[in-house]
């Protein structure tokens, strides 16, 4: 009995982590990485964005290679590329020699990861660049597109370019279909164009005026809403409108009695009835008076 309960424990040590592994083996489908020199900084700007294969279990742990001397600027997941998002994305960062290991808690299949790489050199008019990849993960279709820069020219890469033509910003673009990259392979190339100048691209865009208009998300219409508007003054009006009489009419029936209250005792004290004893003015209705305790004579009309 000892014996097959060992047995099971040694094969479950051997069964397990193998499940495990084959569990978090990752796969990228696609990798398409947008070279853009030049933009809104003296180096490149690097974008990397990712695919996962469609069997990929999540959450899974994602780690990316980029130059040990980049800045990372942003790490965004998401279920779409259209819709990746850099909130509460979980990320850690580690050296490992040349590179920095960006180590990302993916919980979505699209990961898009922004850098900067300081190198971009330049020789007087010339700028040159190249770019390094490095995964432990295979990629399917590896697929690079290059912005070329405002005021270059002799734009070249060592891989063969394709005109992509010019993009809503005005600028041109070309890109590359490299096909399948295996994991662990050192996949490089290079990249130089002419440029007589320091500006930016990004200070040669034009800015585009947002159309807003009914359609727009996010935005209310007043058209949608102003029946209700209308219809909830109104019923303010109404009930105001009958607290007001209600209130006016209570006021004037309290004037009215105010006033013939005082009317009468006015008309007593015109006709007033006097003690013939003291003297002292007698109210209406007294039959003694209220000094002396005399009878009150009344007035004979």
């Amino acid at each position: 009995m000892r014996k097959w309960f060992l047995a099971l424990i040694i094969g479950a040590v051997f069964v397990f982590p193998s499940f495990a592994f084959a569990q978090g083996k990752i796969a990228i489908q696609s990798m398409d990485v947008s070279l853009w020199p030049e933009y809104d900084k003296a180096d490149m700007l690097v974008i990397n964005s990712i695919e996962l294969s469609k069997d990929t279990v999540f959450p899974v742990q994602l780690d990316v290679r980029i130059p040990a001397d980049s800045v990372l600027h942003t790490v965004a997941v998401g279920n779409s590329g259209d819709a990746v998002s850099d909130q509460g994305i979980e990320k850690t960062t580690a050296k490992d020699g040349e590179w920095l290991v960006v180590s990302i808690a993916a919980t979505g299949p699209f990961i898009q990861i922004e850098y900067y790489d300081p190198g971009l050199k330049k020789d007087g008019d010339l700028r040159s660049y190249s770019y390094r990849w490095l995964s432990e993960y295979d990629v399917a279709e590896f697929t690079a597109v290059f912005q070329e820069p405002f005021d270059a020219t002799q734009f070249e890469s060592s891989l063969s370019l394709l005109d992509d033509g010019v993009h809503p910003d005005n600028m041109q673009y070309y890109f590359s279909s490299v096909g399948a990259v295996p994991a662990g392979k050192v996949f490089t190339f290079d990249l130089n164009y002419q440029k007589p100048t320091d500006a930016l691209s990004v200070s040669r865009l034009e800015i585009q005026p947002v159309v807003v208009d009914e359609n727009t998300p996010g935005r209310v219409s007043l058209n949608n809403y102003l029946p209700y508007i209308i219809g909830g003054l109104g019923v303010i009006l109404i009930v105001g409108g009958f607290v007001y009489y209600r209130q006016s009419g209570r006021s004037g029936s309290k004037k009215s009695r105010r006033r013939q209250r005082t009317r009468t005792e006015s008309e007593e004290n015109e006709n007033g009835v006097y003690c013939a004893q003291c003297g002292t003015r007698a109210h209406g209705g007294d039959r003694f008076c209220r000094t002396c305790g005399s009878r009150i004579r009344q007035q004979e009309e």
